[in-house]
């Protein structure tokens, strides 16, 4: 039988046990996973890229991958897509991004241009921090590997209705997770903070990994 194995890529503030729930179900679901800790707050993106490289071709379970998924949640999706574009792997498979602000947030521009917040969030996010807002020019990639992407329209964030517009999942608004070159979108009930722990985005997240489309 085919080995397929899923690399788990967490938010920024976050840890592999955000992870930890789909980690689980995909086991499941038949898939072997590889849940990475990565430095979200010490480093860039290009840095984290190389550091995310280094953790997965130290893993057994890589080297034996038939085919490579990765399943990431917020900055997670951008570390993926840099990932594709610098390391590719020969056995890539397919990809889901959850809440990803693949074209930055507004309310990252909002917590970089106010004065007496921008400080606070440079050194809390620390150097990815400026690469989250809207007008930060990532890396010119074409998504030409099937890539689902899920995004949530609740919000439990106090100050998101001051700062963003439409549909939001309290930090990315919905039309922010849209990239060119997607096969699937879907927007579930669901909050950007708690989206993985989410069993509508944990069964979807499966069947896209095995159908290559959302299930409606």
């Amino acid at each position: 039988m085919s080995k397929e194995i899923i690399v788990l890529l967490h938010g920024i503030l976050r840890s592999k046990t955000d992870m930890l729930p789909l980690t689980m179900h995909f086991k499941k679901q038949g898939f072997e996973a590889i849940n990475i800790l990565y430095p979200s707050r010490e480093q860039n993106l290009e840095d984290l890229t190389e550091f995310v490289h280094a953790e997965l071709t130290e893993n057994e379970h890589y080297k034996d991958a038939d085919k490579l998924h990765f399943v990431t949640h917020s900055m997670g999706g951008l570390i993926a897509r840099y990932y594709i574009n610098k390391r590719r792997p020969e056995n890539l498979g397919k990809v889901v991004m959850l809440g990803p602000p693949n074209t930055g947030s507004e309310f990252a521009d909002f917590l970089s241009e106010t004065e007496i917040l921008a400080p606070a969030f440079r050194a809390i996010f620390g150097p990815a921090s400026e690469q989250l807002t809207t007008d930060y020019e990532h890396i010119d990639d074409d998504i030409d590997y099937p890539l689902g992407v899920i995004a949530g329209n609740v919000s439990i964030n106090p100050l998101a209705p001051w700062v963003l517009d439409g549909e939001h999942d309290g930090i990315v608004p919905v039309e922010r997770t849209k990239i060119d070159g997607m096969a699937d979108h879907i927007v579930i009930a669901a909050t950007h903070s708690f989206m993985m722990f989410n069993t509508e985005v944990m069964e979807q997240s499966a069947h896209f990994l095995k159908e290559g489309k959302f299930k409606r």
